[in-house]
């Protein structure tokens, strides 16, 4: 969104003169543009103070700086505030004010929040001028940049909202009210820093439902199972599922893929993707689309041109071996997902997983690991390991006398794997994002 320096200021309750204008924010100084505002922000290995030079040779004409800050301003327009990331924040806030009749769409949940995003945008841009977070930006940090740069003369924004400790949430929609909120499946993620597990996760999650601006709860029909906290969602609610035929949006995946829409057949179509997991966010994207009046010839027109977003259970083949790049993330039930929708290998060809550790899942880790491998035990034929934290995942597959391997190097795993795989096999690699199990592939070029 454009705006001149001097409002941003104004906006900020600080003394500014320019009317230069802005037409694009940033957090990293390597993505700067021109004629952007660089916000200076502090993280735990980096001080965006450090980087107003690369900032100014990209093009930025001004920067947001701590009021502590006393270098050189680098020929930048230097906006001192107490808080650089608050005034981040603030602007975002300021900036969705401005646009009363812009709808905003808020997802959240432990497992699938991308995927549901942009399934929601695609379904919305069949009728509406649609903008949605740019990759998974669902932060403090992030969100606002997203709604900073949203193109102008949007219908309808979809943003995504992450958890990682208590009180993210309601933060986020502090600076961004949702009109209608999505909370996909709540599962054992961050679970470090929500020691009462799933049940006091889904308390931080409703969160997304708590603004008196929300007028609509869209929410997993699982969530019953914590009545409680079901009870707290002050708005009216929709449900969605893909196992439970009372929910107001059901989705059978028996045969065609046939909607009930509060009890009455609704629509059948081809279902454009086969796994669980995947159709899950589909049916909420769907229910999340009816609420907006979207017709379903509509919605059938939108259905082939859904994607996955980048490693979320990307497929790709090399030499007669079907890999499957899940990297991006990984807790309890989206590995659960994973494992039980491996397509079938070719005849002679196996199943094999390589798996990274769960990261942060404080006392729940070793319970959790174990519970994966005990899983796959079913569900696959080789299984490869990698992490420290990620042992008793091992040692419970190996009890089924199936092979397992450990390691705690990627590169002994590569090498290992490389000898494994034979024509006509699967191969799942996935863990947490911390373990960057995507960078296997590159080592297997």
């Amino acid at each position: 969104m454009k705006y001149s320096l001097q409002k941003i200021a104004s906006w900020l309750e600080v003394p500014c003169s320019h009317l230069i204008e802005i037409t694009g924010y940033r957090i990293d100084s390597r993505l700067v543009e021109p004629q952007d505002l660089f916000f200076a922000l502090k993280g735990e290995t980096t001080d965006g103070h450090h980087h107003l030079q690369q900032a100014k040779e990209k093009g930025a004409v001004a920067a947001v700086v701590s009021s502590s800050y006393t270098g050189p301003d680098w020929g930048l327009v230097l906006i001192q505030v107490d808080d650089p990331l608050l005034a981040l924040q603030t602007l975002a806030r300021h900036s969705l004010q401005e646009e009363k009749e812009l709808k905003i769409i808020g997802v959240t949940g432990s497992v699938g929040k991308t995927t549901t995003k942009e399934f929601i945008a695609t379904l919305l841009s069949g009728q509406y001028k649609t903008g949605k977070s740019e990759r998974s930006y669902n932060t403090k940090r992030t969100l606002p940049i997203t709604v900073l740069n949203r193109q102008e003369g949007l219908e309808v924004l979809v943003l995504e909202m992450g958890m990682s400790d208590p009180g993210d949430i309601r933060k986020l929609v502090e600076i961004a009210p949702p009109d209608i909120a999505v909370l996909t499946k709540v599962a054992l993620a961050h679970a470090a820093f929500f020691p009462g597990g799933v049940e006091e996760i889904a308390r931080g999650k409703i969160e997304i439902f708590s603004h008196p601006k929300t007028s609509l709860a869209i929410l997993d029909h699982a969530l019953h199972h914590f009545p409680e906290v079901v009870e707290k969602i002050a708005p009216p609610k929709l449900s969605f599922s893909i196992d439970d035929p009372k929910a107001d949006y059901f989705l059978c995946l028996q045969g065609m893929g046939v909607i009930d829409e509060r009890g009455v057949r609704a629509y059948q179509c081809a279902l454009p993707f086969q796994q669980p997991h995947i159709l899950h966010n589909l049916i909420a994207a769907i229910a999340l689309a009816r609420s907006l009046k979207i017709e379903w010839d509509v919605i059938h027109q939108q259905l082939p041109l859904l994607q996955l977003p980048s490693m979320r259970f990307e497929q790709f083949e090399k030499n007669g071996v079907l890999f499957i790049n899940d990297a991006y993330n990984a807790n309890p039930e989206s590995m659960r997902a994973a494992l039980s929708s491996l397509p079938e290998p070719k005849e002679g060809g196996k199943k094999i997983a390589v798996l990274g550790t769960m990261c942060d899942l404080g006392k729940f880790s070793h319970e959790a690991h174990w519970e994966v491998g005990r899983l796959a035990r079913g569900l696959i034929d080789h299984l490869l390991v990698l992490g420290d934290e990620a042992a008793p995942l091992c040692k419970a597959f190996q009890e089924s006398q199936k092979p397992a391997e450990f390691f705690l190097d990627p590169d002994p795993l590569v090498k290992r794997l490389k000898e494994l795989i034979r024509f006509g096999d699967v191969v799942l690699v996935k863990g947490s994002r911390a373990m960057k199990m995507e960078t296997l592939f590159e080592q297997l070029k």
